[in-house]
């Protein structure tokens, strides 16, 4: 396993770590098999989207604060329950295909580390498994 590191600079972030990611699955020298990249935090989010226009991401971090507002009377203590609720929603980690020694993406699609309760300096786990 790798851990990645990764620098968020807003409340709500996204964060492109797909060369992270692809120099990741080089170090780990698998040519072909099973990528996993996982979020070990309850406040942020591993996903694949389009990467072309940064517009993508920044719409869907802005329909997600619409969909669950920051000040939604919620009961956890910490007021973070939106970046919780969220996180949730899109998930932890993303399981790829790997070919060719580099995670198999379409071609506008990149992986993606949303951040939901920042800034912070977060990690980021990078796993695989061979099938050679």
């Amino acid at each position: 396993m790798l851990r990645l590191q990764v620098q968020t600079n807003d409340h709500f972030d996204a964060v492109d770590i797909t060369r992270q990611v692809r120099e990741a699955v080089g170090k780990l020298g698998i040519s072909s098999g099973l990528l996993h990249v996982h979020c070990p935090h309850t406040t942020g989010s591993i996903v694949v989207n389009e990467s072309a226009d940064p517009d993508v991401v920044r719409d869907i971090l802005e329909a997600w604060a619409r969909l669950v507002p920051r000040d939604g009377g919620y009961r956890h203590a910490e007021g973070n329950s939106q970046a919780h609720i969220l996180s949730s929603l899109a998930g932890c980690g993303v399981t790829l295909p790997v070919e060719e020694g580099k995670p198999a993406l379409g071609t506008w699609q990149g992986i993606f580390f949303l951040e939901l309760d920042g800034p912070r300096r977060r990690e980021v786990w990078v796993t695989c498994v061979s099938s050679e």
